[in-house]
């Protein structure tokens, strides 16, 4: 019998990420042009790397910020973007649309917010406005419930009726012609 020779020893290829994309070198030029990665890459391009090195500065550290060394700013950029994310108060609003222009639908957002299951609301809507009504995710993947006719009015009355202990008179809003307002005028809110 023949004996079986050793064939050629594979070696496993290393491939090297980008440390700003996140990608293979080569594939950076085939990143969307309108993507965030590559617009990063771009811009790092055209700057050079002299530039993000002139950026750079040592401190002795007496000081506070001096201490924290480099990422002090880094930590004040990542606290000015939490400041940003902070919302306001909870609030439901209600909105009117149209469609086939016969057709209403009335679409209530925000009661989750206050502790409100949707699916027990949005049977609560149906029963009492004798009409359909559903827990539809809208384009940003929250839910809200939409209710088949024009029930704003009754909508808000039995909002208030209903959740008096977990929703306010001054928490709800409506949506007119493109802009929120309060529903209840300031002398009516309890």
């Amino acid at each position: 019998m023949a004996e079986a020779q050793p064939g050629p020893s594979v070696q496993p290829l290393t491939v090297e990420y980008d440390p700003v994309t996140g990608v293979p070198a080569e594939f950076n030029e085939c990143l969307p042009k309108d993507c965030e990665e590559y617009k990063r890459w771009k811009a790092s391009q055209e700057a050079g790397p002299s530039s993000a090195m002139a950026a750079l500065t040592v401190e002795d550290g007496s000081s506070e910020a001096g201490a924290a060394g480099i990422a002090a700013p880094a930590a004040a950029a990542v606290e000015k973007k939490s400041s940003k994310k902070k919302k306001g108060q909870p609030e439901v609003v209600l909105e009117r649309n149209t469609r086939n222009k016969k057709k209403c639908i009335t679409t209530i957002a925000g009661l989750d917010a206050f502790g409100v299951k949707l699916a027990e609301a949005s049977k609560l809507f149906g029963k009492k406005f004798a009409s359909g009504a559903s827990v539809v995710k809208n384009a940003e993947g929250k839910e809200h419930i939409d209710v088949q006719g024009d029930c704003l009015e009754q909508a808000a009355e039995l909002i208030v009726k209903q959740y008096k202990d977990k929703v306010a008179k001054s928490d709800i809003y409506v949506m007119e012609s493109k802009k929120k307002e309060r529903y209840f005028d300031d002398d009516e809110v309890v």
